[in-house]
């Protein structure tokens, strides 16, 4: 794919010298500047904002924070950010979530990090996943036209929660949240759920060494919007069955069986017991959308290993769908905090939001997730791969499953799909878990074909 028509008629128009750097298609800025072996500290990128005034193009480096009250202070404006599906209205031209830091190419105004006058050459993607343009500092002053200088970002690595300007929202946020008040929190259920009554009578169920698809179905049965969702997954044509199912015990006897119906229901349960708010990167939406990807890709790479080494069919479907249960408490019982974090991570996408949590909150959504399943008593095996689904280190007890999780996020990234914290599927990984790299990008691929249907379940969960 060529450049977008508004950037290279702009190009031509203002006889800008470009080198254009083509690649193999990439998801992330970060992406891109490692394949072209570009130091990402290089690249320059977007941020798109609106407020009474109209719209506005802030231009920051790409290995920067926004900083969304210095930005406003600059200007003495009262910002937000364009929501993600109106993007594609401004940039028409270009492939979704690429947006070329060229304001006047869009008829956009434009404010321009002082940050980035400390480049030589400015590197930027042009609105494709699959070109980076290279322009010289001048060049790319021309390219922005009349603008609005200041600092209004930051580093990634000068995030710090102990912010000294007890002004700045973030601080102001931030100086009330701890990780030791969010385990006690948790801990004591301060504004939290407690564990739904459907996903208590499941566990019980899972400790009875004989319960059967009935006494399953009949507990599913007590929660109508739970039992639809078990039908829906049973007649989806990703289980293969030749007919139609219409009762819960046929659902897990002829299709599904027991354990994994049983993980399933108590993912679904525990998953709509903590209401957020639907948009952005941390909202519901995404977390359904990534979450059904996820748990199918866990449970289709668990059935690969040897059988001594498979975790529980269901055990290891309910890891990948029940991760990021950390982002749902955050949204659930710490609304400031995770109002800022979406902010963000909206505008901050190249940044891994673990890395995020980290600085701003000193506390990451995996160990949030992990108190919560052990204050609900949830079995160690399932509250170890919340912890640790991100840790390429961890070959302790009960390691199978955050393993998988790990290597399915990193498969699903490259087809950007969620987010992860580097690229890339962790070698190490594949090797312990006797996995092959071109194995599971197959079973990724055949999944990712079925996205309608599992961006279906995914909006019926959110719903």
């Amino acid at each position: 794919m060529g450049l977008p028509l508004n950037v290279r008629a702009y190009l031509e128009r203002e006889n800008i010298a470009y080198q254009m750097l083509t690649h193999p298609r990439t998801s992330t800025l970060a992406q891109a500047a490692e394949v072209c072996d570009i130091p990402f500290s290089q690249l320059a990128r977007a941020v798109i904002l609106v407020d009474a005034r109209g719209l506005l193009m802030a231009v920051l480096p790409a290995d920067h924070v926004l900083d969304f009250a210095a930005l406003c202070t600059l200007l003495q404006r009262d910002l937000e950010l364009v929501p993600g599906n109106q993007l594609s209205a401004i940039f028409d031209d270009c492939e979704p979530r690429s947006y070329p830091p060229v304001a006047p190419a869009y008829d956009l105004d434009v404010v321009v990090d002082t940050a980035l006058a400390d480049l030589q050459t400015v590197t930027f993607e042009p609105g494709v996943h699959t070109t980076l343009l290279q322009v010289s500092q001048d060049d790319f002053r021309r390219l922005l036209g009349t603008s609005v200088q200041g600092r209004f970002s930051r580093p990634v690595a000068s995030l710090r929660a102990d912010c000294a300007d007890n002004d700045h929202l973030l601080s102001a946020v931030v100086n009330q949240f701890t990780p030791a008040r969010v385990k006690r929190d948790i801990e004591e259920f301060h504004e939290l759920p407690a564990l739904p009554v459907s996903a208590a009578h499941i566990l019980r169920l899972a400790g009875d060494s004989r319960a059967n698809a009935r006494q399953l179905a009949e507990v599913i049965e007590q929660d109508p919007a739970l039992a639809a969702q078990v039908l829906r997954y049973a007649n989806s044509s990703l289980y293969g069955y030749a007919g139609r199912i219409k009762d819960l015990q046929s659902a897990i006897a002829r299709v599904l069986g027991f354990d994994f119906v049983l993980n399933l229901a108590l993912g679904f349960s525990i998953g709509r017991s903590l209401r957020v708010t639907p948009e952005g990167p941390f909202g519901l939406d995404a977390f359904w959308r990534h979450s059904v990807h996820a748990a199918r890709l866990v449970e289709q790479l668990a059935a690969l290993l040897p059988r001594r080494q498979q975790p529980a069919r269901g055990t290891a479907y309910l890891a990948g769908l029940l991760q990021n249960l950390g982002r749902l408490v955050l949204g659930h019982a710490f609304q400031p905090e995770f109002y800022i974090l979406n902010r963000f991570a909206q505008a901050n996408p190249e940044m891994a939001t673990t890395e995020l949590e980290r600085h701003v909150l000193g506390v990451t959504h995996d160990q949030i997730g992990a108190w919560l399943m052990e204050a609900w008593g949830l079995p160690q095996e399932l509250v170890i791969a919340v912890r640790h689904h991100h840790d390429e280190g961890y070959w302790d007890a009960h390691c199978t499953c955050p393993q998988l999780v790990l290597v399915a996020n990193r498969a699903l990234a490259v087809h950007g799909l969620g987010e992860t914290d580097r690229p890339g599927l962790p070698a190490f990984s594949l090797e312990m878990l006797g996995l092959k790299e071109d194995q599971v990008m197959e079973i990724t691929n055949k999944i990712i074909e079925n996205r309608e249907e599992m961006d279906e379940l995914a909006r019926r969960l959110a719903a």
